[in-house]
């Protein structure tokens, strides 16, 4: 494990949930099209991204001035999409930037900056952008932006307070009234131990399954995955053949998320990842479904793989691809749509899934079918 310096991102969607319980289907393909904003941007100043679960982001940058840069585009992307829908219906991100000396192994990220990058994002208005002091130091002059001293802000899991800056954004929320924290008298925080979230603390409260979670520190009780039910099983070595083989193309990292216990279990065994031989039909592709997070009311996050086809034209021969995808899953199934096509999956008793795929194009109306087999 290498220790670094990097600037790191943190955003999500303010009242997403509330979103998602108003239009469903509405905002599930706006997330998409936020998450397709978010890689761009990263990957036009230099950056990447780190972990993206649901309408939560975190990514990594060379320099503050490309993080900020990037957070910049992002809100200015946002405000554009948000003029089609009426106030009641815009996806606000807040968004945090900070400068940390982190811990990476493999492309995950460890360290008290991750955490810190969390608590600059919650202290962000809705729509604009939150930064560390290290942070404003660094962009000033290089920049055009109008940065507003909130002081120092004491924070949940941080045992010193932290010295934040607003950058002021059109049609965001006015920024938290400027204070100094006074030091918080009995016990310390265990701070630590925050050193083992791998993911933005704020968004991504869940112990990974095995194949990619983060190490435990030293005296702390080892997860329990004995009682999580179909979850458990995901073995994302057997996933990674799997789309090996089939040339299959997936995300650097596929985190299975422990199910809060609110959680029906009839969601929670969505959970884990299915793939096989089959293909949608004699000439189509073979696919893998990988639901990494599944929400009590019915939201999962996930991604969708497919290969090429059996039989490949101009168009797709060179189509392998993959999508992260926002599903709603009730009792006819998990749901969500990429470009011109609907998918539904359906969970069966014996712990396969199987799949339908509606697709409207020039040639009419197609419906194909498929059963995947859990990887486990």
């Amino acid at each position: 494990m290498k220790r670094k310096i990097s600037a790191l991102l943190a955003a999500d969607i303010v009242k997403y949930s509330r979103l998602v319980a108003d239009a469903e289907e509405e905002t599930v393909r706006r997330l998409a099209a936020y998450r397709t904003i978010f890689e761009e941007a990263a990957a036009r100043h230099g950056g990447r991204i780190v972990n993206m679960v649901g309408d939560a982001v975190l990514a990594e940058f060379a320099s503050s001035v490309d993080a900020v840069r990037c957070a910049l585009d992002v809100q200015a992307a946002a405000r554009a999409s948000n003029a089609a829908f009426p106030p009641e219906r815009h996806m606000r991100i807040r968004i945090g930037v900070s400068l940390a000396d982190i811990m990476d192994r493999d492309g995950e990220l460890f360290g008290d900056g991750v955490n810190i990058t969390a608590r600059l994002e919650s202290l962000s208005p809705a729509g604009a952008i939150c930064v560390s002091q290290t942070v404003r130091e660094q962009v000033a002059g290089k920049i055009e932006a109008t940065f507003i001293d909130i002081g120092e802000q004491q924070v949940k899991n941080l045992p010193n307070p932290i010295h934040a800056y607003v950058i002021a954004q059109p049609e965001a929320e006015a920024p938290p009234a400027k204070k100094t924290a006074r030091p918080r008298r009995g016990r310390m925080l265990a701070g630590a131990a925050v050193g083992a979230a791998a993911c933005v603390a704020a968004a991504f409260a869940a112990v990974q399954l095995r194949g990619e979670r983060a190490p435990a520190s030293a005296d702390a009780a080892p997860p329990q995955l004995a009682s999580v039910g179909p979850a458990s099983r995901f073995d994302l070595a057997k996933l990674r053949t799997l789309a090996k083989n089939q040339s299959i193309p997936l995300p650097p990292r596929v985190p299975v998320l422990m199910p809060a216990s609110a959680v029906p279990a009839a969601y929670a065994g969505y959970l884990g990842a299915w793939g096989g031989d089959k293909r949608w039909n004699d000439r189509g592709r073979q696919a893998i479904l990988v639901v990494e997070r599944v929400e009590e009311d019915g939201t999962a996050v996930g991604i969708y793989a497919h290969g090429v086809p059996q039989v490949t034209n101009e168009k797709t021969q060179n189509s392998a691809r993959f999508v992260p995808f926002a599903a709603s899953v009730n009792e006819k199934g998990l749901h969500f749509t990429w470009e011109r096509s609907s998918y539904t999956f359906l969970l069966l008793p014996d712990g396969s899934m199987w799949g339908r795929q509606d697709s409207d194009n020039t040639s009419g109306h197609h419906e194909l079918s498929i059963v995947l087999q859990r990887i486990e």
